[in-house]
């Protein structure tokens, strides 16, 4: 605990945190957890940080939004490997490559050709998910949404983008014929026993802990300024475009599922907490099975966690650096992907404890830093959820992965005192 409490406090190679969830697991069951910091400020108060608090966790909810995706495989509602147009009910093909059908499977892996452009959503009420993909609408943007290099076919090459959650979580709502959010609650969430919930406004306020950066205004750093929140702070936004809980009430209304399920940010909207997310990763460990129930197939687990694309020899079929500029500090970040899985290799990332393989989740977003990883041969697993960083961590001296040096001191510290 002490050795947690300086690192939230700040070290000679980090900065001070605001807050900072963790929560184990040993053997496939939830051990200890911890909660410091704080969750928000009201008139210049610190509410202290509890292990109940949700947090926007960023990309964690891709792996999160593959299960409920893994689900309608379950049910034979959807086919990993069938075009994906035969879903959406429109036509989807990247121009560069027109003869080449995009599948789900592709999207999980983020090997579909698909990119985020300037923008990989579209707010409530100002357009529909195929306009990203359709000439001559305000979302086409040249068709920056498609690769075209000669070697970026879909399948072919691995190349992270966020539009692809945008689109599994309108493919879901196509054949669930639910809102996103409430498929989410409904089939996985619920289920699982958590209270983790894709709609900000259904968290009680006292259960929303912000985003921070210690800056001026929001999205960038002066750690000689006080901390400010980033996102869930005194207003959450419902969804992208609804500001408050009575303008989404007045949209969802009359909105149509499978129209536009980027408002729900499915690639990191989630809010939930380390506690959550150690449940998410017990499921996983358990074959699927979660609080009584079985959640996913044993083979739609196996099918999660097992390699769908590796990066090369010649690292010529993906960019590794996330989402990151390639040549930079991340190269080396993403080598292995299963569906929506990361799968890391400790090793090559600079750990001697501990084992060879962990598998699970990074996210980062609005100041949040977080990770939810598990070792698939014991059963051991740690979800972190960091809620702000005084400094760029990026600016910190690096260590031995592409991990920020604040996520590498805590996985660090989880490694060598459970191995």
């Amino acid at each position: 605990m002490a050795e947690l409490r300086t690192i939230v406090t700040g070290t000679d190679v980090n900065s001070s945190l605001s807050g900072l969830q963790i929560s184990l697991l040993k053997s496939g069951e939830a051990t200890e957890g911890y909660a410091l910091g704080f969750a928000q400020i009201e008139s210049g108060v610190k509410d202290p940080l509890r292990r109940d608090h949700k947090i926007r966790i960023a990309s964690i909810s891709k792996l999160v939004v593959a299960i409920g995706v893994l689900q309608l495989v379950d049910a034979g509602k959807l086919d990993l490997d069938r075009d994906l147009s035969d879903y959406l009910g429109w036509k989807l093909r990247n121009p560069n490559f027109p003869d080449e059908a995009i599948t789900v499977r592709q999207l999980l892996s983020h090997t579909s050709s698909i990119r985020d452009g300037s923008a990989y959503f579209i707010a409530a009420g100002t357009g529909e998910l195929r306009e990203f993909f359709t000439p001559g609408t305000d979302y086409w943007e040249n068709g920056d949404h498609f690769a075209s290099g000669t070697t970026q076919a879909p399948g072919e090459f691995f190349y992270y983008s966020n539009l692809n959650f945008g689109i599994l979580g309108t493919v879901i709502e196509l054949l669930s014929g639910q809102r996103f959010d409430q498929y989410m609650a409904n089939s996985v969430l619920v289920p699982l026993g958590i209270s983790a919930r894709f709609d900000p406004c259904e968290i009680p306020t006292h259960q929303r802990a912000a985003g921070f950066r210690k800056g001026i205004e929001p999205g960038g750093w002066d750690d000689q300024s006080d901390w400010l929140a980033q996102v869930d702070g005194a207003q959450p936004s419902c969804f992208y475009g609804m500001q408050n809980a009575n303008d989404a009430q007045e949209f969802l209304n009359s909105y149509t599922p499978g129209s536009n399920a980027t408002i729900y940010s499915p690639q990191g909207g989630l809010r939930a907490s380390a506690d959550d997310l150690v449940v998410v990763l017990k499921m996983l460990i358990n074959h699927g099975a979660a609080n009584g129930k079985q959640i996913l197939s044993g083979s739609s687990v196996e099918h999660m966690l097992a390699p769908d694309w590796d990066l090369n020899a010649e690292r010529s079929n993906g960019l590794s650096a996330g989402e990151a500029e390639p040549g930079g500090p991340t190269d080396g970040l993403m080598t292995s992907y299963g569906l929506s899985v990361h799968r890391i290799n400790t090793r090559e990332w600079g750990f001697t404890q501990g084992p060879e393989l962990l598998v699970g989740h990074l996210g980062e977003a609005y100041g949040v830093l977080s990770h939810a990883l598990i070792d698939p041969d014991t059963g051991d697993g740690i979800a972190t959820i960091v809620t702000g960083t005084a400094k760029n961590p990026a600016e910190a001296p690096p260590g031995s992965s592409p991990l920020y040096r604040v996520e590498e001191e805590i996985l660090r510290w989880w490694l060598e005192r459970n191995y």
